[in-house]
């Protein structure tokens, strides 16, 4: 095979090679320019090109910092590996570079101009750059939810604040000729999120009555919570008016109903109300599909669901217009307690899957019943933590209970 002259091996790359290659002498002119860069510099032949500068061809910027680029390679020998590089045409047009620039030697070392290459990079370039607006406008919108996150985080914790002025914060009081109380009372709330659809409250009927009130509205957060404080305003003016657990929800059911079933939603509250008679010992009651409190006899160590609430139970607030709720009665004797509570505490999971639920309820209430409430509450939480081995509760939680101490 004869050898190659290596004046054709430069013209074949000359012509062939697509990147752009040009050689410049001292003074960064022109003196050889491949075919691929005569034609991207818009001219139709080598000559048109040689003795030329930057300045002739490209806007004063580029021109300046491109020379600027080249001296310095031509004066430290020291080469200049793939710059990147925005070209400004005179048109306006503009397109990116890759510029690879070393410096040209005689036989003798010495520098007489430099040798280029450029590689054109622009539609990448663009793709790179429409990547890094996108991203810059994805940090701006999440910058902008992380501010509403954070509004509505401080909103949530500003309403849960509010929700828990809607708790009993003091009791009724009735006392004794002795000035005994007679009646002791005991609440626990916790919701699963900042807000919760769980409510309890006590009220001051009269001089010797007292009427109770836990309520567990459908859903959790925001929404259930707004449906508590409507809860809470009805039944604050209902207590003013109506004694009768009967007549009470069925009031409310009343009012509720055209609040609550709407064309977009439906959405029901259970509720159990009940009244005590520190006269007479008498404790009258009614439920809206809510869970059947339990009686607490500490003396007999016994436990159980008051039947008579269960026999007596109507539907759940809202799901029907003009429902005749209905009061029960039973007589109570001094020291017995009675517990009311919502339904997430029975629904809280162990590691199998399976729920507290009632019958381990009434067994946990018996084994701490001679406790006062402000230690039987919690101890019942705590057994049920223990339970579920801390997991978070599934449900919101409120526990509301009373002591009859004596009679008046």
């Amino acid at each position: 095979m004869s050898p190659i002259n290596n004046s054709i091996l430069l013209e074949q790359l000359m012509r062939n090679m697509p990147d752009n290659i040009f050689f410049k002498d001292l003074d960064s002119k022109f003196i050889m320019v491949n075919t691929a860069n005569v034609h991207r510099l818009g001219f139709e032949n080598e000559d048109e090109v040689i003795g030329k500068d930057d300045f002739d061809l490209f806007e004063e910027r580029f021109a300046r910092a491109a020379r600027e680029d080249e001296q310095r390679v031509m004066e430290t020998g020291q080469s200049m590996d793939r710059k990147e590089e925005r070209v400004s045409w005179p048109d306006g047009s503009v397109t990116w570079v890759t510029s690879t620039k070393v410096p040209l030697r005689d036989k003798d070392g010495d520098v007489v101009g430099l040798i280029g290459i450029g590689r054109d990079i622009s539609e990448i370039k663009e793709k790179e750059l429409e990547l890094e607006e996108a991203n810059r406008m994805l940090s701006e919108v999440n910058r902008k939810l992380s501010e509403v996150n954070e509004q509505i985080s401080e909103d949530l914790r500003m309403a849960a604040r509010l929700q828990q002025t809607f708790l009993p914060r003091t009791y009724p009081e009735f006392f004794s000729d002795d000035e005994t109380p007679l009646l002791d009372f005991h609440h626990y709330y916790e919701a699963i999120t900042e807000v919760g659809g769980d409510f309890c409250s006590a009220h001051k009927l009269s001089d010797t009555k007292a009427g109770l009130l836990i309520c567990d509205v459908m859903g959790h957060g925001a929404r259930a919570a707004l449906i508590t404080s409507m809860v809470k305003t009805i039944a604050d003016n209902l207590s003013k008016h109506t004694e009768s657990p009967g007549e009470f929800l069925t009031e409310m059911n009343h009012q509720l109903h055209p609040l609550l079933q709407t064309e977009e939603a439906f959405i029901f509250a259970t509720a159990c109300y009940l009244t005590i008679n520190t006269e007479t010992g008498v404790l009258e009651g009614a439920m809206a599909g809510h869970t059947v409190p339990f009686i607490i006899k500490p003396m007999d160590e016994k436990v159980t669901v008051l039947d008579s609430a269960e026999e007596h139970s109507g539907p759940a607030l809202a799901v029907t217009p003009d429902h005749d709720y209905q009061t029960f009665s039973i007589k109570l004797s001094a020291g017995d307690k009675i517990l009311m509570y919502t339904d997430g505490i029975c629904e809280a999971m162990n590691a199998d899957q399976r729920e507290f639920g009632v019958d381990y309820l009434r067994e946990s209430i018996q084994e701490s019943c001679k406790l006062p409430l402000k230690n039987l509450l919690p101890s019942i939480v705590e057994t049920v933590r223990k339970y579920s081995h801390g997991q978070k509760m599934g449900d919101d939680i409120c526990l509301l209970a009373f002591t009859l101490n004596g009679l008046k």
